[in-house]
């Protein structure tokens, strides 16, 4: 392995006791990593780099010598490096192995995600009524499995793709598409957010399944004008959008995963960048939930950058709290201070006439919980728990999960304060839950897992054992058991704790 020094972090790659670990040893035995380097195939290795490490695009820029515009191209399949120097010059910049060349065309070729964005129109609604269909079901969803790389490949794809004017439909039917159909849609969708909000995704979920199979799907198939189909395309975007966050707050976390995909491909082809956005938005939080962080941070970085010059106040405050999230999971103290000074500073200029109808619930509150978020992941106690209070104080009771979340995230705060009290955390936590009710979440079951973890070091303390007891019996977990981790898609297994990894929800 070379030995000059790392271009991202500047450590030295060996002959020290203090050495770079920009890229563990590991990645570079994965086949797919050397099949990569057999091909000189720098596109293809800078993928599994993004998959397996939490190296930015920057990171990787700095370190191989290219541009960051050039990176983004090679890790979407759009350029590719032939000559053999510049090849070896950024290899050798990541620190990699030497591995034998091979022929153009050898067995086994480094992997590429399909990075095809948009699919065609027919094509796409068909997709899209098969996965509504499926999911009444509960049954698994059709077509191919949403990796990270599918993932990143299909947002990097949107990133470069820009929207093209939506044709109007006339088949001539007696079916047109009304603006009161429209209006009937974004309704509806503020609703079932409201049912979320108050009960739990796994509350009406397969009500709002329901109500895209069959009052949004034949919309999708009725007649409409250029101008009004736009509007119809953006109004489902919003609505399979939330679709996939009740999906996801009930754990079914390989099928949220294509609801938020389907929302980005509605509001790409309904020419609404900001709604895609939103999508991606939706992703990066899923990806933080689940351990993900190098990819959430990428995900929200990606919406930032195919947002740049349209977004608004509110959608700025939004795109830099995705950001601060994920740098703060892991662990980039400084860079997480930035995101959240810019989300503060868009926040001031929020409730302009042009900011989205669905980004009104992002106020001083919701800013509130996510620094709240970003200092407990920090291990920032006191502050953690002072935003979370202030979101307690000012959050309507309507919105009984995120109050259970954070005032849970306030117990958990508390004991990384140095005044740590158990005995204080498990009665705050014991009043939380006793107040959520018949909560069905996926979410306040995970930052519930996470607690629990935090009180594992007083686990002698009789408080502790007693909250133990409580929370065993509590309506909340029992309810969730019942209702959470039911479909064939995403069981519950020894390893994973409420859909996500195990040693992810001990953090």
């Amino acid at each position: 392995m070379s030995r000059h020094p790392c271009g991202h972090c500047g450590l030295p790659r060996s002959g020290t006791r203090v050495r770079c670990a920009c890229i563990p040893p590991r990645v570079w035995e994965r086949p797919e990593a050397r099949a990569a380097l057999a091909h000189r195939d720098l596109g293809a290795l800078l993928r599994v780099l993004r998959e397996q490490t939490t190296l930015s695009q920057i990171a990787l820029a700095q370190m191989t010598g290219a541009s960051q515009a050039t990176i983004s191209k090679l890790l979407n399949g759009q350029v590719t490096f032939r000559r053999s120097g510049r090849i070896a010059l950024a290899l050798e910049g990541l620190g990699a192995p030497t591995v034998p060349a091979t022929g153009p065309n050898p067995p086994g070729p480094a992997p590429v995600a399909d990075a095809s964005f948009p699919p065609t129109l027919p094509q796409f609604l068909r997709q899209a009524a098969a996965l509504w269909a499926s999911d009444l079901q509960a049954h698994t969803p059709p077509g191919p499995d949403l990796s990270l790389d599918h993932l990143k490949s299909m947002s990097l794809a949107w990133l470069g793709a820009r929207p093209e004017p939506l044709p109007s439909r006339n088949h001539g039917s007696n079916n047109q598409v009304s603006d009161t159909d429209i209006a009937a849609i974004d309704r509806t969708c503020v609703l079932f957010a409201e049912l979320d909000d108050e009960f739990g995704g796994a509350h009406a979920r397969t009500s709002a399944v329901q109500y895209l199979h069959s009052e949004i799907g034949p919309l999708l198939q009725s007649d409409y004008t250029a101008k009004r189909g736009q509007r119809l395309f953006g109004a489902v975007a919003r609505f399979t959008a939330q679709a996939g966050a009740m999906a996801e707050d009930a754990a079914l976390h390989h099928l949220a995963r294509h609801y938020f995909l389907q929302s980005l491909t509605f509001a790409h082809l309904g020419s609404d960048r900001l709604l895609a956005a939103h999508a991606l938005i939706l992703l990066s939080h899923h990806a933080n939930l689940l351990g993900q962080y190098g990819h959430a941070l990428e995900l929200a970085c990606i919406a930032t950058v195919g947002t740049r010059g349209e977004a608004t106040p509110a959608v700025r405050t939004r795109l830099a709290a995705a950001r601060a999230r994920a740098l703060a999971s892991l662990g980039e103290e400084a860079a997480c201070a930035r995101a959240l000074h810019e989300m503060e500073e868009a926040l001031q200029h929020t409730g302009h006439r042009g900011d989205p109808e669905w980004m009104a619930y992002f106020d001083a509150s919701e800013a509130d919980l996510q620094i709240a978020h970003c200092c407990h992941d920090l291990g920032q106690g006191r502050r953690a728990v002072e935003h979370a209070r202030r979101f307690l104080a000012t959050a309507p009771r309507s919105r009984r999960r995120n109050r259970t979340i954070a005032g849970l995230l306030q117990a958990g705060a508390q004991l990384r304060t140095t005044e740590a009290d158990p005995l204080a955390a498990g009665a705050l936590v014991r009043t939380t839950i006793q107040q959520a009710g018949h909560l069905y979440s996926a979410r306040v079951r995970i930052r519930l897992t996470r607690l629990r973890a935090d009180l594992q070091p007083y686990a002698a303390n009789r408080s502790v054992e007693e909250l133990e007891n409580f929370l065993a019996e509590t309506p909340l977990a029992r309810d969730i058991r019942g209702r959470i981790n039911s479909r064939p898609d995403e069981r519950s297994r020894p390893d994973r704790v409420g859909g996500i990894p195990r040693r992810a929800a001990a953090r």
